[in-house]
């Protein structure tokens, strides 16, 4: 996973999937809303498509030389819109991309993501921010200009209404979710000129840990 300021993974718990994530920041204006005021964020939505072959194969190599540093930047400049929710490839990943799931928001505060897609079961996980860090200096822009979204560490929480799902989708031992590696998605400073609602596109490293 590439290093930041994030605290890191917790004793004992491993990589257990790494997806790309491309999709939309979700973000509101109010109507009436004062001009200067910044905008409200209103969750994501995302394919995720698994990467964890790729991540695996540079892992003992430098940062600078990851071949996963490059791809959420191209995945976002190399697709116009985000993809349909059951587009199975993606470029630049190409015939080789595999859809595991997809990244939404089940509240306001929730992130969830679920791995669930076609015969393939990672599990479905709910999530509560922990820490977050400013994207590092020279973060892909989205094509609009939008910067980076933050990187983030996100816990699991245990499933609990009306959240509850089915045990064969329970995986109790992931335990923590980062957001990595972010390409734009950040909205602007404030809603002058901005609709009541809006998407800004984004692609991001999700490690899931357990």
């Amino acid at each position: 996973m590439p290093g930041s300021a994030l605290p890191p993974p917790s004793a004992g718990l491993a990589v257990f999937h790494v997806a790309l994530g491309r999709g939309t920041q979700n973000y509101s204006c109010a109507a009436g809303v004062d001009p200067s005021t910044a905008p409200t964020a209103l969750g994501a939505t995302a394919n995720l498509y698994n990467v964890t072959c790729m991540a695996s194969a540079c892992t003992s190599a430098p940062s600078s030389q990851h071949p996963l540093d490059q791809v959420p930047a191209l995945a976002l400049y190399a697709n116009q819109q985000p993809p349909p929710e059951d587009a199975n490839n993606l470029t630049p990943l190409g015939s080789g991309s595999v859809l595991s799931g997809h990244h939404y928001f089940t509240n306001a505060t929730t992130p969830t993501f679920n791995l669930v897609q076609g015969g393939t079961n990672y599990g479905i996980f709910f999530s509560k921010k922990a820490f977050n860090v400013t994207a590092p200096p020279g973060a892909a822009n989205g094509t609009d200009g939008s910067t980076a979204v933050t990187w983030l560490k996100l816990h699991v929480e245990t499933p609990a209404a009306p959240s509850v799902i089915q045990q064969v989708d329970y995986r109790p031992n992931v335990k923590e979710i980062y957001r990595v590696n972010t390409a734009g998605g950040n909205p602007p400073k404030t809603c002058d000129g901005m609709p009541t609602t809006f998407e800004i596109q984004y692609a991001a490293e999700y490690w899931f840990y357990g």
